[in-house]
């Protein structure tokens, strides 16, 4: 069976990815090419919403990654169904299910990349309130 991932409005939170199917415990989700910013870019990006979609890359560098696909919607739980590794050498991000998610629930991962990480300060920081 194929896997057809979409986008679904979220009450209190607008955009989120769901999926057609069952995804089972373990299974990935997606595999999503990344864009990466080189260091002097990311003032430009720090005045810009568009801050908001990206992930760190190379903290030490000081590089940002923009996922493709639907790597950069996935909304945050801190509870995640689902999860998400960086493999910086393929310039990827892999997400995969923690649990099964059935068809039509929405797809989540844990902002702070650990499961039952609060990260508040992250949406404080935007004046976002966090909807439980």
């Amino acid at each position: 069976m194929k896997r057809i991932l979409y986008i679904k409005n979220i009450s209190g939170k607008g955009r989120g990815v769901c999926c057609t199917t069952l995804i089972k415990k373990d299974e990935v989700i997606e595999v999503c090419p990344v864009l990466v910013t080189h260091a002097p870019d990311q003032e430009a990006l720090k005045t810009s919403r568009l801050v908001d979609y990206f992930f760190n890359f190379n903290k030490e560098e000081g590089t940002l990654a923009l996922a493709l696909g639907f790597g950069s919607l996935y909304n945050h739980a801190v509870f995640s169904n689902a999860a998400y590794s960086l493999d910086q050498e393929q310039q990827t991000m892999t997400y995969y299910a923690l649990e099964d998610i059935p068809a039509g629930k929405e797809i989540c991962i844990n902002y702070g990349g650990e499961y039952g990480k609060e990260y508040q300060e992250w949406f404080e920081s935007r004046n976002i309130e966090l909807k439980k």
